[in-house]
């Protein structure tokens, strides 16, 4: 109850203050009312390819695990974890997720986890690596040079990079976070690191789907006019991807707006400008989600009630 109402609370402050931030400004978003129809429809194309791309992830990792999900499957947990993220707090979607892959597939919740950690992992790592290569272009350009960030996705990358190189297993059982959630990471990726083809499609789905948010970001700057170099749209979409990982509120409500805010003294955009972008980032996502969310659960619902009890109860043994 307390983790709900902090999330609460933090959502609530973040909306006050855009309210009273977009009141005292508000001819800064004018550009949101000249978006058009076409620039809707390109940003919504981008978040389905993002869908795809994390629904086909979820299959081919519980491929490692010798579960195979059709088509309609991972879609569906893709759409109504990505609808529950947004609209229940603390990553309502991955329990949902959990779920279903106990009580259909009869998959243990702790290997479950372990999936989860994979991606997670590779998430790190390859927004880790793609902002750096950002923040070099921008560099070589002549751009202002930001020791403190390139550290910091510099530290992220190597880490998990370490991770995945070095083969070890943890074998302590740590219950507190972070150490609990460190040990889930490494002692995951060493039971998928060994099929080589496995690992091969997981970094090609990755890729696939982070330049798609670049794609989504670089869509959402145009369609609001805003200037913002090739190098930069990289840098705002890595960083972008890493501030969904903190679930203090729905959807990283307000934790992506601030990174993003914060990033505009580094790539020369201005609050509004942050505020915008999100915006609209997120209308259409919600948007999307709220048309294909719903018949996304209705289905996994139905396949979760379509198991008989005594199905059930092996699942939870």
């Amino acid at each position: 109850m307390s983790r709900r109402i902090l999330s609460v609370a933090l959502l609530v402050a973040f909306l006050a203050w855009v309210g009273w931030y977009v009141s005292d400004n508000a001819a800064a978003f004018a550009p949101v009312l000249e978006v058009t129809w076409v620039d809707v429809a390109v940003l919504t194309l981008a978040f389905l390819a993002i869908m795809v791309g994390n629904g086909l992830f979820i299959a081919v990792v519980s491929n490692a695990f010798r579960i195979r999900l059709a088509g309609l499957e991972w879609l569906s947990l893709s759409l109504a974890s990505s609808f529950a993220n947004y609209f229940l707090p603390f990553r309502g979607g991955t329990g949902i997720r959990a779920l279903y892959m106990n009580r259909v597939h009869r998959f243990p919740v702790t290997e479950f986890v372990s999936t989860l950690s994979v991606m997670y992992l590779m998430h790190v790592v390859m927004n880790g690596l793609l902002a750096l290569a950002g923040m070099g272009m921008i560099a070589r350009n002549g751009g202002p040079l930001n020791l403190s960030l390139m550290s910091f996705f510099a530290f992220i990358a190597v880490a998990g990079l370490a991770a995945m190189l070095i083969r070890f297993e943890i074998r302590r059982d740590f219950k507190r976070f972070p150490l609990a959630q460190v040990v889930r990471l490494v002692n995951a990726w060493q039971a998928v690191r060994a099929d080589r083809g496995l690992v091969l499609k997981l970094w090609l789905l990755m890729l696939a789907m982070t330049l798609a948010t670049v794609w989504q970001c670089r869509a959402a700057f145009d369609a609001l006019s805003i200037t913002l170099p090739w190098e930069g749209v990289v840098v705002y979409a890595a960083a972008k991807n890493l501030a969904t990982l903190i679930g203090l509120t729905p959807g990283s409500m307000g934790v992506v707006e601030l990174i993003s805010i914060y990033l505009g003294n580094v790539l020369g955009y201005s609050t509004a400008d942050a505020l915008s972008v999100q915006a609209l980032i997120r209308a259409v996502a919600i948007a999307s989600l709220l048309l294909a969310g719903p018949p996304a659960l209705l289905y996994l619902r139905r396949r979760i009630g379509s198991q008989t009890p005594t199905q059930a109860s092996a699942a939870d043994a």
